[in-house]
């Protein structure tokens, strides 16, 4: 079936003396669902001229994924949706520590904003939705919380990544709520069947500071990967100087510091059986802009993030799979003011805000002697949490669920693949929810592939926006979001890759922040569906052998019917180009812009700016072992509105955010 073997790769390649090296961490894809459920890597490279090995010549390949999971039940569950894959080795090309930039650059139609730059609150929106309608995942298990939902992506260090891969469209099916714009799972660094390690240093002229690590390797039938990395900066000035209390802001600038350390550890007894237990502690301390007549605001962090996961491959077409996972985090929230007769308040004091969420999953994927594949599973997940700022407990919320997706093997249609599937859902205040999706592939020839998607799907009202006391006032009267969608895709690979994407989806019950006036605001369901569609494309080539031209843009129209506007913090229009530069083996250059269209956020526009980048990248050594990287982010140092901040626990204006002045970075990478 040639549908099966339609996997685009991108992979980092270095060429020395005619002589092609592939990075440890690649393998190479095997195409064929009857390996024991083993298929392995999709990569993609956006940025480097890439090539597969075939009768003993270079063929140049290009860049998205089909096929996205490489081992356990969940296999190719993603059929029909546009899938990418952002390799480690890309990660290395983006240069960057900031794992909002490196989404932005390589994933059409994602946008990633740092509200007030690094380790604060982002706000993410793939193919025209909110944060709270993506999923993420951490080796497959969900990173989402119930307290505030979506998640905060500055507890995971880069340094620690094997991959991401971003699924478009919806997969409540699959994976339950919040799934409804798409999915995106942060797949972490395991044994890659030899030793290794890296070490890397990064500063930037903010300044900040950012030192990191990892090493894997195997001890009898253990395999083993240790992490750790600690980040710091001074920040920026958010506003401008008349936006502070002058006798309140001794210091205009927002700094962190995060401290992250990770560990996997890996247990083959037998060809059989493989267990799988990860566990990851952050400690950080962040400041909270200094708004309005405050002299001290900042968070102290920490979080704990566990899992187990067990495989077991009973026969040659039965594999069984248990996760069992846990999340807690817990942070103190402290807030000390002074107006301007210089009297001072300590508003809050090492106030409580925390949750915690566990669950487990037990799946079984079976393959019949034709080659269909049948995924079934039951889903157990528990949340609780309270925030003493916001003035709220959410109590236990225990959720129950069963799914099923079955993929038959099409004889009279080989180049065609088909999935079809179900999930119900069960929430403790008696809310049900049953959702489907129908996935399809289709292979015209070796360059040209069809995809599409058609599935619905749910979100639940957080504890935030149900229960939440002050700032943005809950609502206990909130109903479920549900969802309809249809993605539609086009891939053509061959001397240029293109990919177009186009989506529509419809949203009931949509919650939104309400202005009730006097500054006051209220989440509340909005009258009427909100209907967004658009579209994203993708093109990389090659202009010569040596410069390499990447251009993404995406459109999404996500009007609400009641006012007409664009629903908050997303913009209409987003895009991406890059010029690469390979000077030689050792040496490659690199220059980018980022636009951002115009997007509405309490009330007032920001966006509409063009951001440009300036990078290189130097190996050191003959052996490829030492790296040396500089970028210059925001090459004009334009001022640009980059969000609208307000205190989520009071009822004050809104002020506009700037963001990170001109930047330079210096990294260097050890590999051993």
């Amino acid at each position: 079936m040639i549908w099966r073997n339609f996997v685009t790769i991108k992979i980092s390649i270095i060429r020395k003396k005619n002589i092609i090296k592939l990075h440890p961490t690649y393998k190479q894809i095997k195409g064929i669902i009857m390996s024991k459920l083993k298929i392995s890597y999709a990569i993609t490279l956006l940025l480097l001229s890439n090539y597969v090995i075939a009768d003993d010549e270079i063929e140049r390949i290009s860049v998205h994924g089909i096929e996205y999971k490489t081992e356990g039940t969940y296999n190719n569950v993603a059929l029909g949706s546009d899938v990418t894959i952002i390799s480690q080795e890309m990660i290395v090309q983006a240069g960057s520590v900031d794992i909002n930039k490196i989404l932005t650059q390589f994933v059409p139609g994602l946008f990633a904003n740092g509200r007030a730059g690094r380790h604060t609150d982002t706000d993410y929106s793939l193919q025209g939705s909110r944060p709270k309608d993506i999923l993420w995942l951490i080796d497959g298990n969900r990173l989402n919380n119930r307290l505030y939902g979506s998640t905060y992506t500055d507890t995971i260090n880069p340094m620690m990544i094997e991959r991401i891969e971003v699924i478009k469209g919806g997969q409540a099916a699959i994976y339950g709520s919040d799934a409804i714009a798409g999915v995106i799972n942060i797949i972490t660094k395991q044994y890659q069947g030899h030793d290794q390690g890296e070490i890397s240093l990064s500063a930037d002229s903010l300044p900040s500071y950012d030192a990191g690590g990892f090493v894997n390797a195997e001890v009898g039938d253990f395999q083993y990967t240790i992490s750790a990395s600690t980040s710091q900066s001074e920040g920026y000035q958010l506003w401008a100087d008349e936006e502070y209390s002058p006798t309140a802001a001794l210091d205009k600038e927002r700094g962190y510091q995060m401290n992250n350390f990770s560990g996997k550890l890996r247990w083959q007894p037998n060809e059989n059986n493989s267990v799988s237990i990860f566990t990851q502690l952050n400690k950080g301390k962040l400041e909270r802009p200094l708004a309005y007549n405050a002299i001290l605001s900042e968070n102290d962090r920490e979080q704990q993030l566990s899992y187990l996961d067990w495989q077991y491959q009973a026969s040659e077409q039965l594999l069984l799979q248990t996760k069992v996972h846990y999340q807690e985090w817990d942070s103190h929230y402290s807030e000390i003011t002074k107006d301007k007769q210089g009297n001072t308040e300590v508003a809050y004091w090492n106030s409580y805000w925390g949750f915690t969420d566990m669950g487990a999953t037990i799946s079984a994927n079976y393959l019949t002697d034709t080659g269909s594949q049948l995924l079934t599973g039951v889903e157990f997940q528990q949340y609780d949490g309270a925030d003493e700022v916001m003035e709220f407990v959410a109590e236990k919320d225990d959720n129950y669920a069963a799914f099923i997706q079955y993929q038959p093997t099409l004889n009279a249609l080989p180049d065609t693949a088909l999935s079809l599937g179900a999930r119900f859902n069960r929430i403790s205040n008696s809310d049900q929810h049953w959702v489907g999706s129908l996935g399809i592939t289709h292979v015209l020839n070796q360059q040209w592939q069809l995809r599409g998607s058609i599935a619905n799907g749910y979100r639940q009202p957080t504890a935030e926006e149900s229960q939440s006391q002050v700032g943005t006032l809950g609502n206990p009267e909130l109903e479920s979001e549900t969802s309809k969608n249809i993605n539609l895709g086009v891939t053509f690979q061959g001397e240029t890759h293109i990919t177009f994407d186009a989506f529509w989806r419809n949203i009931d019950n949509l919650i939104e922040a309400t202005d009730l006036g006097n500054a006051v605001w209220q989440y509340n369901n909005v009258a009427g569906d909100v209907t967004s569609f658009g579209a994203d494309f993708h093109l990389v080539t090659n202009f010569t052998e040596n410069l390499e031209f990447e251009f993404s843009a995406g459109y999404a129209n996500a009007e609400r019917q009641d006012t007409g506007e664009q629903i908050s913090r997303v913009p209409e229009f987003t895009g991406f180009s890059m010029l690469n530069y390979h000077t030689s083996d050792e040496l490659n250059f690199w220059l980018s812009g980022k636009y951002v269209g115009k997007f509405l956020d309490y009330g007032l526009t920001a966006g509409d700016y063009v951001i440009a980048s300036l990078g290189a990248q130097y190996w050191l050594t003959s052996d490829l072992n030492q790296q040396i990287s500089f970028t210059i982010d925001n090459l004009f140092d334009s001022e640009v509105t980059q969000s609208i901040f307000k205190h989520g626990h009071r009822a004050e204006y809104p002020i506009a955010s700037q963001g990170a002045p001109r930047t330079l970075q210096v990294q260097y990478r050890y590999l051993f």
